[in-house]
């Protein structure tokens, strides 16, 4: 069996899908967290120049040093037999990771670097009300194709599209939701969905365990 050490820093940001793999496959990994300001601009300390392209996340596989959290992220659901059970249900998760992938690059990380508290909330409500519905929409009815939109994403049981989704809806709610603009409010069917993932035994645990950060 694999040895797995994961390099982030101390938030959940890009590297919490790959945690939420290895935590429901019950992979024990080592969860390095690097403070982004007294640890990681320090060369002298050479955690830095050690990784792949300088940068954050790494998964460390028996020493070996990989980066890029999308291509981490496809590793570890394949690994851990998380990519669906055939190559219809892997389109379908890869769909739903790409579509995270475009929010994420055109419309949240502006907001998340918006420093004015006024013009953050602007922010936010421009994405609740004109950004996420249409992808919203898109994605109950990706859900409501398998068994009416009551079980998982895909398929009969767990993928990494679920624990995707459950994330992304877990961060949304936390950043938009504490200034009134949860994004997913009155879908009952996708805030059902997000509680039967988080209350998955290993994803619950998780929550309780992990420590607690504002992104």
């Amino acid at each position: 069996m694999p040895s797995y050490k994961l390099y982030y820093f101390e938030a959940r940001g890009a590297a919490e899908l790959a945690r939420l793999i290895m935590k429901q496959a019950g992979q024990d990994f080592e969860d390095i967290r690097i403070n982004g300001v007294t640890e990681w601009p320090k060369k002298k300390l050479e955690i830095k120049p050690e990784m792949p392209l300088e940068a954050l996340p790494v998964l460390e596989i028996d020493g070996k040093k990989f980066c890029q959290s999308i291509a981490i992220v496809h590793y570890l659901a394949r690994e851990f037999g998380l990519m669906g059970s055939n190559n219809m249900e892997a389109l379908v998760i890869e769909e739903l990771l790409e579509i995270f992938t475009e929010i994420t690059i055109k419309h949240l990380m502006k907001m998340y670097h918006e420093k004015d508290h006024e013009k953050k909330v602007d922010l936010m409500k421009t994405i609740k009300e004109t950004v996420m519905p249409r992808y919203i929409a898109f994605i109950e009815e990706r859900l409501k194709e398998n068994n009416g939109g009551k079980g998982f994403y895909v398929g009969d049981k767990v993928s990494v599209a679920d624990l995707a989704l459950y994330n992304t809806m877990f961060n949304l709610k936390k950043s938009m939701g504490k200034e009134g603009q949860d994004p997913f409010e009155g879908s009952n069917l996708l805030n059902a969905f997000y509680e039967r993932v988080a209350s998955l035994p290993n994803i619950a645990a998780w929550e309780k365990a992990r420590p607690q950060t504002d992104m």
